[in-house]
């Protein structure tokens, strides 16, 4: 079955930029991990500088328990963003070849699995494209 989610929309694309991930590409490999617990997905495309190179993709959700005394369902949200079409050949060829949907909706169906201790606090997933190569950041 497939995840229901709120589609954020699809920004038009910076010149010079291209955007790595496909929806249905990401949509399957959401379903074969069998994650139901999304908010939304959105595809940005805004310059961002970053030291740690740039977003490719991230997931957040604010902590459910992150106003003191008080507690509110959260359900995670994914961006994929724009990237330089110098650029993206590769990066696409690292995504699949790393597995970086299964690794991006393993990671969600582990939070939606989670304790309310995790749940409690805020969590991402951030992929970001550093000197050739891919690198993940995620809290656990």
């Amino acid at each position: 079955m497939a995840v229901e989610y709120k589609f954020g929309g699809r920004y038009k694309v910076i010149k010079g930029e291209t955007y790595p991930i496909k929806r249905a590409d990401l949509e399957r490999a959401l379903e074969e991990a069998g994650v139901t617990d999304l908010e939304e997905i959105s595809y940005v495309s805004v310059k961002s500088a970053s030291s740690k190179g740039d977003p490719v993709a991230s997931i957040w959700m604010t902590g459910e328990a992150i106003i003191p005394g008080m507690w509110m369902k959260r359900s995670p949200s994914l961006i994929v963003s724009s990237i330089p079409v110098e650029v993206s050949q590769e990066i696409k060829e690292l995504i699949e070849k790393e597995n970086i949907l299964g690794k991006m909706a393993l990671w969600l169906r582990e939070l939606e699995k989670a304790e309310n201790v995790r749940r409690s606090q805020s969590q991402s997933f951030r992929i970001y494209y550093r000197e050739g190569k891919l690198v993940i950041e995620a809290t656990k």
